[in-house]
């Protein structure tokens, strides 16, 4: 068995345990130590930040391509081919990713992290073809929002039908994707839709993912996918409050230029009291996950506050005296409480 030292070191602390409370014998404990070996270098942690580099790179030039109507245009013209026939020949690519990666999954189900890389230019050439399809006569850039709601579809469910997370994870984006278009299209002059700004109806957004979640995680099929999506869900719905909190229910930038930050004080409680929530049911149902966010947020939530109310108000030397020592406090309080989880992993392994 091959380990990073921090994880060797943790084992090996545990044998020592272990046999000094003669737990086990030395010869036991010798058999142990000769079990696993220390890897240098985490090659697994380099592939799956190299993934996610390649991805996030990939995402950047959809976005780019899906944005810039010169770039479709021009690369038209290159090729010298109807946007209709590219958007068959960009789909007949994505299905050929998607059945690559599902025999390379089933011949290589250990390569976990390249089987989903090669889901990804799936993903990619999916979008791809949404884009050439907007370039379309017969769909034109009317139908944008309809074109998300179908990416959305069609990633949902390959991302079930292939039991692929990543793929999943886009279903969701192309959802929040499609609430903002679709929003944006029925909304007033003014920026409202349902007497609500973009922020405020992000929330209804993160919300719904909550509850797909919540459903996913009640059905044994589906229990694979209640963790990544209560994660988007949370995402969702604590940054839209955050933004809430800053903005209000202001859709005009000029117009809340002018409103004084402390009527906005409301959202910023709402806000906070929801971090609070999700605090509590990390801790109260032992969710690792809502209590990062719960404890993430509720911090940016809290130092958004203090630059808003005291960064004009206040000495800038004042000011940055407070800032640091709120975060020495804040680190000497982490550090206690990691002690006291070493503490406590310390006495499982003795007893």
């Amino acid at each position: 068995m091959k380990l990073s030292k921090r994880k060797a070191r943790v084992l090996h602390s545990a044998i020592d345990a272990w046999e000094k409370s003669a737990q086990i014998t030395p010869e036991q404990a010798q058999q142990l130590r000769q079990s696993y070996q220390i890897v240098g270098f985490d090659w697994r942690l380099l592939a799956v930040y190299s993934f996610w580099i390649a991805i996030s790179s990939l995402i950047i030039a959809v976005g780019v391509l899906l944005a810039d109507d010169y770039l479709l245009a021009l690369l038209a013209q290159i090729i010298d081919t109807p946007a209709s026939v590219l958007a068959l020949l960009s789909a007949i690519i994505a299905a050929t990713c998607y059945i690559l990666g599902t025999r390379r999954r089933a011949q290589y189900p250990e390569k976990n992290i390249s089987n989903e890389a090669t889901f990804f230019f799936g993903v990619f050439m999916t979008a791809v073809t949404a884009a050439f399809l907007r370039e379309t006569s017969w769909i034109g850039y009317r139908y944008d929002a309809q074109l998300l709601l179908l990416l959305t579809l069609v990633y949902g469910i390959l991302g079930i039908r292939l039991s692929s997370i990543l793929i999943w994870l886009f279903a969701l984006i192309s959802f929040g994707a499609w609430e903002v278009v679709q929003t944006h299209d029925l909304a007033s002059p003014e920026g409202y839709f349902l007497g609500m700004n973009q922020a405020l109806r992000f929330i209804f957004v993160g919300i719904a993912v909550l509850i797909v979640s919540q459903f996913a995680k009640r059905q044994a099929r589906y229990q694979y996918l209640s963790e990544p999506t209560l994660f988007v869900g949370l995402l969702y719905l604590l940054s839209a409050l955050w933004l809430l909190s800053i903005f209000g229910n202001y859709a005009d930038a000029t117009v809340w230029a002018d409103i004084p930050q402390v009527t906005l004080l409301p959202w910023s409680i709402l806000a906070g009291l929801i971090c609070l929530g999700v605090l509590y049911i990390g801790i109260r149902f032992d969710s690792p996950l809502c209590r990062s966010f719960g404890i993430t947020f509720l911090l940016i939530n809290l130092y958004t506050r203090f630059f808003e109310y005291f960064w004009e108000s206040m000495h800038k030397t004042i000011f940055f005296a407070i800032l640091a020592l709120s975060f020495w406090l804040l680190g000497t309080k982490a550090e206690k409480l990691w002690q006291l989880g070493q503490e406590l992993q310390s006495e499982s392994h003795k007893h």
